[in-house]
């Protein structure tokens, strides 16, 4: 699987896709770079290689949000149409199929912060902070997706002031899972993913579907749902190898697609 990316860098070892946005010189996003990430999460979602991934950005911020020169002439049809590509992008992220670590080494404002947030498990380096400053560059945006895990209240302050807050701080809020020295960033969001990779490929993918979709479910719907995916599971040859290995009290040997 090629991906053929300008800013957005994609290595496969041992199963783990280490995605990095890379551009210069604070990982701001614009048109262009919102169609490569879509493109290469949609990509991700069919590399038969790849069981996890690991998404961090370049040097020393994670990413810088949009970049505003884009904003400057756009009028009503242009941010309609340019907001489509976004909506796109963010869908692509949070429908692909693979779970993805993210590892957020610095800055993640606006973009960047709903990027962090459309990642399955948010590590964070000591030194990251977050923000939503859409207010004060004439824009508004990516609220919804702090607000589901952040609640109401630490959202809309955010959202109003512009203010940035901490590592600490956002896992307080619950918009990051985890913060580690900087220096065991990346060591600590590989190692997850590595453990992740290590599980059964078809269960790994149709438990993130099952995750995504019973976020907009009630109980009794999200937990029906769920045992449709376990009769699906079920008919896999991963899943008979599991069963087999845990009684056998050794590893499952699942095929190798790293």
């Amino acid at each position: 699987m090629e991906y053929d990316n300008h800013f957005v860098k994609v290595e496969v070892d041992r199963s783990v896709a280490l995605i990095t946005l890379d551009r210069p010189k604070a990982n701001a996003v614009d048109l262009a770079l919102y169609d490569e990430l879509r493109r290469t999460f949609h990509r991700l979602g069919k590399d038969d290689r790849v069981r996890a991934a690991v998404f961090t950005g370049a040097g020393k911020v994670f990413c810088g949000g949009n970049d505003v020169t884009d904003f400057v002439d756009l009028d009503f049809e242009g941010a309609t149409e340019y907001l489509a590509h976004v909506r796109l992008t963010f869908n692509a992220m949070y429908d692909c199929p693979v779970p993805i670590v993210g590892a957020i080494n610095g800055g993640a404002v606006g973009t960047g912060i709903v990027l962090a947030t459309l990642c399955d498990v948010r590590i964070a380096s000591e030194r990251a902070v977050f923000a939503l400053p859409e207010i004060d560059v004439g824009v508004l945006g990516g609220a919804r997706h702090v607000m589901r895990l952040a609640g109401q209240g630490m959202t809309r302050m955010m959202m109003y002031t512009g203010r940035r807050i901490d590592a600490e701080e956002a896992l307080h809020a619950k918009i990051v899972d985890r913060v580690v020295p900087h220096d065991d960033l990346m060591s600590t969001a590989m190692e997850l993913a590595g453990e992740i990779a290590e599980k059964s490929p078809p269960a790994i993918r149709l438990a993130k579907q099952g995750l995504n979709r019973c976020e907009t479910m009630s109980l009794k719907e999200g937990y029906e749902f769920e045992c449709t995916l376990t009769a699906a599971v079920r008919q896999t040859a991963e899943a008979s190898e599991g069963a087999l290995a845990f009684l056998e009290k050794r590893r499952p040997r699942y095929a190798d697609r790293g």
